[in-house]
């Protein structure tokens, strides 16, 4: 932001008092001011002010020309995967987008936050189209797929938003199921030999270390068969964990089939558990 002519001509004239040279020429006393010093009308108080006067005008114009350069950059498309991570969430239900004149952009005459049903996105770039994935909120803070429509209204809500020529593809689904085979040796003074915790039978501490890891996933992230492992090392009781295999179910598939691997990336952008208990082995550890 430019300064004043005043601030600009103080700032100066500090400068012009403080410099040894010109206290030596014209014998200052010490802790004079410009103002004490020189007269409104003196030779050196206007060619100060002329300068200050040019450099407020140099200084606007930077102004100027910085606003303008901000102007074009906002209404500029920057096409990249947080942006249609971005708009993906500002997509609103119901609602129809207007082409915005001054911006050259397809925006929302109003914003309505109670209209912004996708809660989770994942973009990814498939090297020739953009790849979006989106889930709303169960209600319980757990994604869930979009209803087919929607999915329609949304998958036209991003084609209009999208630059042109730009191939895109959204898509929601059930979260991917997650079942594993693993065996748990655990301490006797802390869990019972189903895996349940002795102060608290009601508690599954290994389940819910597993459950605890899912939930953490970041949407649209990967499965890590060695941070699962970890997370479940981590849990009450656990003395040692041996993870014999992970299966996964994509909502769009109808069978389990084994994570080849270390890691998995999420069909339907997050993960859930499948009938954990039958796939977890507890031996007794002395």
């Amino acid at each position: 932001m430019a300064r004043t002519i005043r601030q600009i001509k103080s700032a100066m004239t500090q400068q012009f008092m403080n410099d040894s040279v010109i206290i030596d020429r014209y014998g200052f006393a010490a802790g004079s001011t410009f103002e004490s010093t020189f007269s409104a009308v003196s030779l050196e108080s206007i060619w100060f002010s002329i300068v200050a006067a040019a450099i407020y005008v140099l200084e606007t114009l930077f102004d100027a020309f910085k606003e303008d350069v901000d102007a074009k950059i906002a209404q500029a498309v920057l096409a990249s995967i947080p942006w249609y991570h971005k708009i993906s969430l500002e997509f609103q239900y119901g609602d129809s987008l207007v082409f915005d004149e001054q911006t050259q952009q397809f925006i929302y005459p109003e914003i309505d936050e109670s209209k912004r049903i996708v809660k989770y996105a994942a973009c990814r770039d498939l090297g020739g189209m953009v790849y979006v994935i989106a889930s709303k909120d169960n209600g319980s803070g757990d994604p869930a797929p979009l209803s087919a429509d929607e999915l329609t209204a949304f998958t036209s809500y991003l084609q209009e938003r999208k630059p042109a020529g730009v191939l895109l593809q959204a898509a929601s689904f059930s979260p991917d199921q997650v079942q594993v085979s693993m065996t748990i040796q655990y301490n006797p003074q802390v869990l019972m030999a189903d895996g349940r915790l002795i102060a608290d039978p009601s508690i599954y501490p290994v389940e819910d270390a597993i459950n605890a890891y899912l939930e953490n996933i970041v949407y649209g992230g990967e499965l890590n068969k060695t941070r699962l492992v970890d997370a479940v090392q981590a849990a009450a009781g656990v003395r040692d964990v041996v993870l014999s295999g992970v299966s996964v179910k994509p909502g769009s598939s109808s069978e389990f089939e084994p994570v080849v691997g270390n890691n998995y990336t999420s069909v339907g952008g997050s993960f859930v558990s499948n009938n954990l208990r039958s796939g977890i082995t507890y031996v007794l550890s002395l």
